[in-house]
């Protein structure tokens, strides 16, 4: 008997779901596994370094705190990021909320899913996800 590999979550399936009327706790944490679990597409203005190193696009959120907009796939970058950050990195899900500390997050910004995540909610789910591998 073989064992089927647990399938990734769709992350646009989820972002579309979470943005159907009032989202369900059960929908944002949908959301938020398929995000780590996924490869998210990630605007440079430069080519990512030899040690894989990246310069994200950063935008600014309506308190002018910095926010990080990361995609689900490359055919959801606009065109005005492409002409601000035409290099694009591909990194995973969980790599992000590693490295991003002091900054918020929205994936696929401009969409009707679009899914904002603040800095103070990265650091929540980084600690529930330490929290929760420690055990």
């Amino acid at each position: 008997m073989t064992e089927e590999a647990p399938q990734t979550p769709d992350l646009k399936q989820a972002l579309a779901t979470a943005a159907e009327g009032e989202a369900s706790t059960d929908e944002l944490v949908g959301v938020v596994n398929a995000f780590l679990q996924s490869e998210i597409y990630l605007p440079s203005p430069q080519q990512p370094g030899e040690d894989g190193s990246v310069s994200p696009l950063m935008l600014q959120d309506q308190n002018e705190n910095p926010v990080l907009p990361l995609f689900s796939s490359p055919e959801e970058i606009p065109a005005d990021y492409k002409e601000r950050a035409p290099h694009v990195a591909v990194v995973s899900g969980i790599a992000i909320l590693q490295s991003v500390t002091d900054a918020g997050i929205v994936i696929d910004p401009g969409t009707d899913h679009q899914f904002p995540l603040t800095a103070d909610q990265m650091s929540a789910i980084r600690e529930q996800v330490t929290t929760a591998g420690g055990e």
